[in-house]
């Protein structure tokens, strides 16, 4: 199964979020194929000239995680083979006075994996009231969320007092506080988002001061343990926290992240058939000289030009030759070659690939979905629209995914992040001034917003299974302001 989310990054920068999920009734390598074409307006002059292959990578970045173990709400705080009770079992092991790294990396990754477990289970939740918010139940769903939240917290702080009881260490103590901060942070990131995104026709007043309280708790133990907090005025000290947020997010989702290899495909045979194209020249200019030399003799001027005009050729067909066989091989092989490891043991690989594909060489079915206006194939056939081909294949093993410690892993997160800067270089000024008939003074001014539109197809396969995704950003030289799924 491949699951696709496309959603904004930042100002200049969207991201493709792929889950790329083993099927237990496929064999044990499971191979998935994503190609994504994207249809870029002629007017900001990107093709295979002012943009190749170098600049798109680098403006693309890639980050390959597990994709988190689910539980909800309810599955983290129950009893037998949960979260917590994982950290329990790594908690007794030190305070019974075992030794050795492997006790502390093991209560150290339990951790982790329990706020990562945490963090996916809040967001899922999140979304399940912020969808639902015309049910009559939305005040009894807030409740139990916030009721749920205070006993996750409840629940890993009496950690604490164990640890302190029988003298963890200062880095076991220290590996706590990470933990305990980051669920802080989550909490007050998931309450605020309610306090955002419900509606003021959804959210009551009795909604509104259940979660209050708890950021207002939240706030209050953070500053006793002096972790960080947000305060108005304090510059300094809000870019100190947003800092340390960051760093504590890349600590506690270390163990999801995968191990990476990156290299070129199809380096041997591309070096093979460039040594083809090197022969080829060669025997171009040997039968050349053989023709001169029994012409015009040797050591003459005659022969000489010929010598001179061959050589000319011979380099021009070697070029051309490499150019014809690279593009025969982008068919078949890819760009570059991630391998993919977990604690040092493969797990698989992903390829990608990019090329500037004429319209003859899409699919049919990707054309369809295109669905250009009469006005737009009119101007396209003028000015082409600019296509890119991104693709890229994934092959996952199964059987090594499952050896990985307790937790049940159901695939890989792909999060690919491409940056637009380059794409707004020619663009003309977002605002535009438009006019309009006012009876007073025979006209009235008001400014409208040029946008540029970048729709892009996503083709998914697994096995038999087979589907597209179609999307549609909007931007301008201001940034994105809108990516959206379309039917």
């Amino acid at each position: 199964m491949i699951n696709t989310e496309v959603r904004i990054h930042d100002k200049f920068s969207f991201e493709f979020k792929i889950g790329f999920i083993t099927d237990n009734k496929l064999k044990d390598i499971n191979e998935f194929r994503i190609n994504t074409w994207f249809f870029i307006p002629n007017s900001l002059d990107i093709n295979r000239t002012t943009y190749p292959k170098e600049r798109f990578y680098n403006d693309v970045r890639a980050n390959i995680r597990l994709i988190t173990p689910r539980y909800t709400l309810d599955e983290i705080l129950k009893e037998g083979r949960g979260p917590f009770t994982r950290l329990d079992h790594a908690v007794d092991k030190i305070i019974n006075g075992e030794t050795g790294d492997e006790r502390t990396e093991s209560y150290l990754y339990q951790i982790k994996m329990l706020m990562c477990v945490c963090k996916s289970a809040m967001r899922e939740e999140t979304a399940l009231i912020l969808s639902s918010q015309k049910s009559k139940d939305l005040a009894s769903r807030v409740d139990r969320f916030v009721e749920k939240m205070r006993a996750i917290s409840a629940r890993y702080r009496t950690i604490e007092h164990r640890l302190l009881k029988h003298e963890a260490s200062a880095e076991q103590m220290n590996y706590f506080a990470f933990g305990d901060e980051f669920l802080g942070n989550i909490i007050e990131q998931h309450c605020f988002a309610l306090l955002r995104r419900l509606t003021r026709k959804a959210m009551t007043e009795e909604m509104r001061a259940t979660i209050y309280a708890l950021v207002s708790d939240e706030n209050i133990y953070k500053k006793d343990k002096g972790f960080g907090v947000v305060e108005d005025g304090e510059d300094k000290r809000n870019s100190s926290v947003i800092s340390r947020r960051g760093m504590l997010k890349k600590f506690v989702e270390s163990d999801l992240f995968l191990q990476t290899e990156r290299k070129e495909d199809g380096v041997l045979m591309r070096q093979f058939l460039y040594s083809i194209a090197a022969g080829l020249a060669m025997i171009f200019a040997t039968l050349i000289s053989f023709f001169a030399t029994k012409r015009y003799g040797s050591l003459t001027g005659d022969l000489f030009v010929v010598l001179v005009i061959s050589y000319m050729l011979k380099d021009r067909i070697k070029e051309l030759a490499r150019y014809f066989f690279t593009s025969q091989l982008s068919r078949k092989y890819f760009d570059n070659k991630w391998n993919l490891s977990l604690r040092k043991k493969r797990i698989g690989w992903i390829k990608e690939g990019m090329d500037f594909v004429l319209g003859n060489r899409v699919p049919d079915e990707v054309l369809a979905l295109r669905a250009r206006n009469s006005l737009m194939e009119a101007e396209n056939e003028i000015y082409d629209e600019s296509i890119i081909c991104y693709r890229k294949l994934v092959n996952l093993s199964r059987e090594d995914l499952e050896k990985y410690k307790e937790y049940r892993l159901d695939g890989v997160n792909d999060i690919t992040r491409i940056n637009l800067n380059h794409f707004i270089q020619k663009m003309d000024d977002p605002s535009i001034p438009l006019y309009m008939p006012d009876e007073e003074n025979g006209y009235t001014q008001v400014q409208g917003k040029r946008m540029y539109t970048l729709y892009f197809m996503i083709y998914c396969e697994l096995e038999q299974n087979r589907y597209y995704r179609k999307y549609r950003l909007l931007f301008n030289r201001e940034g994105i302001s809108d990516v959206s799924e379309l039917d």
